[in-house]
């Protein structure tokens, strides 16, 4: 039982390759259970005839439209406070995620109550991005103790406890502010190494809007969890032990 979430910005006929990914990786694991919901961010372009079409063909696929561009984390909030199976899985609208990458989260999904992924191709991006990433992730182990390999890549999440978290990101901040604040809170996490796509990346990432929301939520995040009087008590890490070999 999981919960598929498909952020979209205009990505046109890449949203029904997305659902058929979806759909081969599910059908290898056998599992039937799920739903996919995809969120249409405001396009331009023909994506909210696509998905009206896919959602007409399976009742799985749940869309939600907005009217307007609200961003990749209000897109993301919307569809993990839809969703009604106990794990969700993010999903990005341009099928940027591989097909065994995606495999290898359903396959290791109960080993955690929460599932993170480490990229070990990282030279699959361009050295710009790697540097800003690896700073980002040092500044974030530092400041929170979160000690992770890796916070910004795709996983598997327990529905139930982020519901429970007030989100503030808009954008692309949204995966690590996420799981800085399962992390603080103890939750359960695993971590598994995942390959990039060959051609990543597709989209830009690395931009003054993106980097000036990265800095905002990071100081945000600050205030909250090391600075605020009444900031909850951050918990130990809670790593589970993986077997890789089963």
């Amino acid at each position: 039982m999981i919960s598929f979430i498909v952020p979209a910005f205009n990505e046109g006929s890449a949203i029904a390759d997305t659902v058929e990914t979806i759909r081969s990786v599910t059908r290898l694991h056998d599992i039937d259970d799920y739903e996919i919901i995809a969120i249409d961010d405001g396009s331009t372009d023909d994506s909210k005839d696509i998905l009206n079409s896919l959602a007409t063909e399976d009742p799985r696929i749940e869309p939600i439209y907005h009217p307007v561009n609200m961003g990749l984390g209000r897109s993301i909030v919307d569809g993990i406070h839809k969703a009604r199976m106990p794990q969700f899985i993010i999903v990005p609208g341009d099928n940027d995620i591989s097909t065994s990458s995606l495999s290898l989260m359903l396959h290791f999904k109960d080993a955690a109550e929460m599932v993170l992924t480490v990229p070990i191709n990282k030279e699959a991006r361009p050295n710009l991005r790697q540097i800003i990433s690896a700073t980002y992730q040092i500044l974030h182990n530092i400041f929170f103790g979160t000690s992770v390999s890796y916070l910004n890549g795709p996983g598997v999440w327990p529905t139930a406890r982020v519901k429970e978290l007030k989100l503030i990101s808009n954008r692309f901040s949204i995966i690590s502010e996420m799981n800085v604040k399962l992390l603080t809170k103890g939750v359960e996490f695993a971590e598994v190494p995942i390959y990039l796509q060959a051609d990543e990346p597709k989209r830009g990432t690395v931009t003054l809007r993106n980097l000036v929301e990265v800095v905002k939520v990071f100081l945000m995040l600050v205030v909250e969890l090391n600075l605020k009087p009444d900031r909850p008590e951050k918990q130990p890490l809670n790593r589970a032990k993986i077997n890789f070999g089963r």
